[in-house]
């Protein structure tokens, strides 16, 4: 590792709770502009996170804690490895694990929504990381390498040979920001019919790094969505802008699915759409 990577995986590690938590502020304003309200400010993610570190408060069990933390570590390495330009699989199975170790940290839980909540969990996991995996594969076949920097250094954008891949990269988004309809295992909203999912057991400080490590995944698939053009560092921020915004619009414009409908339905549609164009660049 040269000097120069050491440096941008230490501003990986530093930017991307800063920049998940923006991304948290900015959909707080504008999800309240699009329904007419006044909203929070932009920064009251960082309040809340605040508040949660002053409270100590006793985890619902050692392990929960434990699984906490180690999501934390997983999701911040995960923007690590991207900001050096380290090999994108890579990054997406360090995220994919970082949601199984929430999913198995509220399985701790003693609340029985807790549990309902971590089964919902594991089945989006099986929804929609198929999909991001063969929509990564698609990318390196047409950037011609697995790292970072190749997605970012193609010579035209990803998006006129990927077109299928949007549906699937909105999916994988969707799922990742607990969005409508796919807020399936956890939601901030009041039509969630298991409270919080896989956060009714955590409180304090625990949920504070919780809401980190969330913030740290969101980050990494945005920047990972941004690949799709790349031409330019304000071209990808466009477009990681544009994914967001997609996302928040189907929010507030579409109510809950079931986990059921999802793996029947939207996950092998999306799975099929990114097949079917990986199986078209390999015949080009």
């Amino acid at each position: 590792m040269n000097l120069t990577t050491f440096y941008l995986a230490v501003a990986g590690l530093i930017l991307a709770p800063l920049l998940g938590g923006l991304v948290a502020g900015v959909d707080r304003v504008v999800t309240a502009r699009l329904q007419s309200r006044m909203g929070p400010p932009l920064l009251q993610p960082f309040y809340d996170v605040g508040k949660l570190w002053s409270k100590i408060i006793a985890p619902a069990s050692h392990w929960q804690g434990l699984f906490v933390r180690w999501a934390l570590v997983a999701s911040l390495a995960s923007d690590v490895l991207l900001a050096a330009g380290a090999d994108v699989l890579m990054c997406f199975f360090v995220q994919a694990a970082s949601a199984s170790f929430v999913a198995v940290g509220a399985f701790c839980g003693s609340s029985p929504y807790s549990k309902l909540g971590a089964q919902r969990e594991l089945f989006q996991l099986l929804a929609y990381e198929p999909v991001f995996l063969v929509a990564i594969l698609c990318m390196a076949k047409v950037s011609g390498g697995f790292d970072a920097y190749s997605f970012m250094a193609s010579q035209q954008p990803l998006l006129f040979k990927l077109p299928l891949l949007i549906p699937g990269l909105l999916f994988v988004v969707l799922v990742k920001l607990r969005k409508s309809p796919f807020d399936i295992s956890a939601s901030h909203h009041m039509h969630q019919e298991v409270v919080r999912g896989v956060y009714t057991d955590y409180a304090g400080r625990d949920f504070a790094l919780l809401e980190i490590a969330h913030w740290a995944d969101v980050v990494v698939v945005l920047w990972i969505c941004s690949f799709m053009w790349a031409t330019s560092a304000l071209s990808m921020v466009i477009t990681a802008g544009l994914f967001l915004f997609a996302a928040l619009v189907i929010d507030n414009i579409s109510a809950r699915l079931t986990w059921r409908h999802m793996l029947k339905v939207v996950a092998p549609a999306c799975l099929i759409l990114a097949t079917a164009n990986l199986l078209w660049l390999y015949m080009e």
